[in-house]
């Protein structure tokens, strides 16, 4: 793992809260840069939603850094699947919203 020096404040939230507050959260002068969300099609309504978010700039993608620090070699198949959506929110493919937690180092 590198060092970067960046101090990361740190707030557990419930799954049951994040669920029902993502939204709202996005959308507000305290928003995360970094947020936690259950990522596939199982939370696909809010989901669906992401191409208007990031079209609102309430997330960004991180293509960049995907291949700055070649993520997607190290991220391939369903698991990178899973951090993939395309324009109406469907996950598989598209720019990367998400890393799935653990897989990098």
């Amino acid at each position: 793992m590198c060092e970067t020096g960046v101090k990361v404040e740190f707030e557990k939230k419930a799954f049951e809260q994040i669920r029902q507050n993502a939204s709202q959260v996005l959308n507000s002068d305290d928003a995360p840069d970094v947020t936690e969300y259950n990522k596939g099609n199982a939370t696909s309504g809010l989901l669906a939603s992401q191409g208007l978010l990031a079209s609102q700039g309430l997330l960004t993608n991180l293509n960049d850094y995907v291949s700055e620090y070649g993520w997607d070699k190290i991220i391939t198949g369903s698991l990178a699947d899973t951090g993939k959506y395309d324009e109406q929110g469907m996950m598989g493919s598209g720019d990367w919203y998400g890393i799935t937690t653990g897989a990098v180092k």
